[in-house]
């Protein structure tokens, strides 16, 4: 790996090695399907971890046989996350072969068995019994479970399957569709033709309701598990979630709440460039995030935009420059807003590209993204959208320099607004960040009433 592991990350993919070499003697001495749940909690690197994983079982260890013929299918839920989690293990595992890494294609696909000593990813969006991936055509002779059952059966010592975020759809409107689409990998599929996987890794902030699926299956059970004090240690994650809201949502004005969200950015960008200028850091450039309300009909959006960008420029006293503030909706066409040309970026670009200062967006950040420089957050949307705005906030508790920073304790906190939010509403948002992000999300969440400020600042961690 380029990056040096945590020490927590090292055990955890000494912990894989092992389980995986036991979980293959098994199956190839009783023929019973093996399952490893990697549960660790938001900002562990969980991706980090695989992608090491991966490369001390293709080039060995001192505790481990090299296996270059191994096969690794990831199989994700968005197709966005997948790309992500391509992309890591390309940056970030410097021993692996270019184009090792291959995205299977539904276009294009079409193998007897998968090569040896390839990284396939997949996400289920292509497993539909419409997908073409699940047909046989002029352009394809066999279908993708074919192909994984030709593979499971000739080739079940080195066959890895990882399911990423195998908690999620396991509730609510979708937990049929994943659940069966998850079960057709560790129980097998008659209709289908497919036999359980040999050996599935399931990877999760919280892990239970893929542990209670594969409790239902003749599968074995192993378990790796990160515990939040062991990221907590680390300085991977911000040391609290402040979050502030209307003491009463109905007298809220929520232009007002958007100056004082600006005005929290404006002084964490200054606090940030103080940091790095005296320790000699490069510039971190925090990211305001600003999510909008969908449009109806064709509006873009039912948030005035012209209005949220003129109000930050008003309360910043300057202008912005082109590339400055962008957006992901889900248009890719560039906007006109305020008179700034706002181009779109996919999420997983934001972190990478320095320029950018503002981010505007509807609800595709909670997937494909992650962007330790998201330092403040605001939220035109209402009170019913909590889990989906605790699914964000998970992905913003990172810290942009991997570390905790000691001389100012004002870096160590991420800041999020809510003016359609009360103090209950509030709490489900912190009870579904918890719930979703790996129970006990190793960060202090504190709440702050507008006009009724209880915040304080916390002395300096030693």
């Amino acid at each position: 790996m380029k990056d040096e592991l945590f020490p927590f990350q090292k055990r955890a993919v000494a912990d894989l090695r092992k389980l995986a070499a036991s979980a293959l003697r098994t199956y190839r001495d009783i023929r019973v399907p093996q399952v490893i749940s990697l549960q660790a909690p938001t900002g562990a690197g969980k991706t980090i971890i695989m992608a090491s994983f991966v490369e001390d079982v293709y080039f060995g260890g001192h505790d481990i046989i090299e296996q270059p013929e191994a096969i690794f299918v990831w199989l994700s839920d968005s197709p966005a996350l997948n790309e992500q989690s391509k992309e890591k293990f390309q940056l970030r595992a410097d021993k692996l072969r270019f184009n090792q890494c291959v995205t299977i294609e539904d276009a294009s696909f079409d193998m007897e068995m998968l090569e040896d000593g390839m990284i396939y990813f997949l996400n289920t969006q292509k497993l539909s019994k419409a997908g073409n991936l699940s047909k046989h055509s002029d352009k394809r002779q066999y279908t993708i479970w074919e192909t994984l059952e030709n593979t499971a059966r000739e080739k079940p010592d080195r066959l890895y399957f990882i399911i990423d975020e195998a908690h999620r759809g396991m509730q609510g409107e979708e937990a049929g569709k994943a659940t069966s689409i998850m079960q057709r990998f560790l129980k097998g599929s008659s209709d289908l033709g497919l036999s359980p996987m040999p050996l599935v890794i399931g990877i999760s902030a919280t892990a239970d309701r893929f542990n209670q699926l594969v409790g239902n299956t003749t599968s074995g059970l192993n378990k790796c598990i990160v515990t939040p004090n062991e990221v907590r240690s680390s300085g991977l994650l911000k040391d609290r979630i402040v979050i502030t809201y209307p003491g009463d949502p109905q007298k809220s004005n929520d232009m007002a709440i958007l100056q004082a969200a600006t005005d929290e950015w404006k002084k964490k960008c200054a606090h940030w460039y103080q940091y790095s200028y005296e320790q000699h850091y490069a510039k971190v450039n925090p990211v305001f995030v600003i999510q909008v309300l969908s449009g109806q009909g064709e509006a873009v959006s039912d948030t005035n935009l012209d209005d949220v960008v003129g109000g930050i420029e008003e309360r910043l006293g300057k202008h912005f420059q082109e590339g400055e503030v962008v957006h992901t909706f889900g248009s890719t066409s560039t906007l006109t807003i305020n008179g700034l040309t706002v181009p779109h970026v996919e999420p997983s670009d934001i972190t990478a590209d320095k320029r950018i200062r503002v981010v505007l967006f509807k609800e595709n950040l909670s997937t494909g993204w992650d962007c330790p420089r998201a330092e403040t957050m605001m939220s035109f949307r209402h009170a019913e959208d909590a889990t989906y705005i605790a699914q964000l906030l998970g992905r913003m508790v990172r810290t942009p320099l991997q570390c905790h920073i000691q001389v100012d304790e004002y870096l160590n906190d991420v800041r999020l607004f809510l003016p359609y939010f009360n103090q209950a509403t509030v709490k489900k948002v912190i009870d579904e960040l918890q719930s979703t992000e790996g129970g006990e999300i190793p960060t202090v969440i504190d709440e702050e009433a507008l006009g009724q400020a209880k915040y304080a600042v916390l002395s300096v961690h030693t």
